[in-house]
């Protein structure tokens, strides 16, 4: 009986997991989703670590040097990379439906595209209530398990007819229980906020870019809840 244990012990130890390869967006990329399309774990763990260091993967070139996988599984993932872009905006013919206002819209609409479920609709307008009503259409992408062609969708039934207004709090008077409360800001950088606020006497959207954790991308994203001078 050991000897046949051992034995399967081995092939259960050796087993490889056939890879499932779909269309993606490397910022927002999870580890079992990785390790499905066929990413070794020490390129998964690089691309985590990347950036869970407050950086941002803006094109497929830096996600290839950061991954550092070897040339034929990056040849096969780099078609299936989908990167957000912001789309021009064309005349819609009047023949066609007016999109609906995702900051008005309910669960029942979201389910009505492809992709989302009951699950998925409350998460959306979970993260929605979060972010007090989204901004930008491209924060979709930040939405756990929504995948980037359901997002593409998305855009082609929804909109943002009037962007939410937010009370923005000075960045040089705000405490750190306050930075913690906004979207985008974690307990490390409210942290480091306060340290370089209490050193210099003051923060600028430039002092952002010197502060560990802060990518141009990030700083857009809490623009939205900062005065920043």
């Amino acid at each position: 009986m050991e000897s046949h244990q051992l034995t399967i012990d081995s092939l259960a130890k050796n087993k490889k997991v056939t890879p499932s390869f779909f269309s993606f967006n490397p910022n927002y990329l999870t580890d079992d989703k990785a390790y499905t399309l066929g990413v070794p774990l020490d390129a998964i763990d690089r691309i985590l670590a990347y950036r869970q260091s407050g950086n941002w993967f803006r094109s497929v070139e830096e996600f290839e040097r950061i991954a550092h996988m070897n040339d034929s599984l990056m040849s096969t993932l780099v078609p299936l990379i989908r990167m957000p872009r912001s789309k021009k905006i064309k005349p819609s013919p009047m023949s066609e439906s007016p999109k609906t206002d995702i900051n008005q819209c309910s669960a029942t609409d979201l389910i009505s595209i492809r992709g989302i479920g009951p699950k998925l609709s409350q998460r959306i307008i979970k993260y929605r209530n979060y972010l007090k009503f989204f901004s930008d259409m491209d924060q979709l992408y930040e939405v756990y398990g929504l995948d980037s062609s359901v997002v593409a969708h998305l855009h082609k039934r929804f909109e943002i007819r009037i962007k939410p207004e937010i009370r923005r709090i000075g960045i040089d008077t705000a405490s750190q229980r306050d930075l913690e409360r906004l979207p985008y800001i974690s307990t490390t950088d409210a942290r480091n906020i306060i340290r370089w606020r209490t050193i210099h006497g003051s923060v600028t959207q430039k002092d952002l870019q010197k502060i560990e954790g802060f990518d141009s991308l990030k700083i857009a994203r809490i623009s939205l809840y900062l005065s920043l001078f």
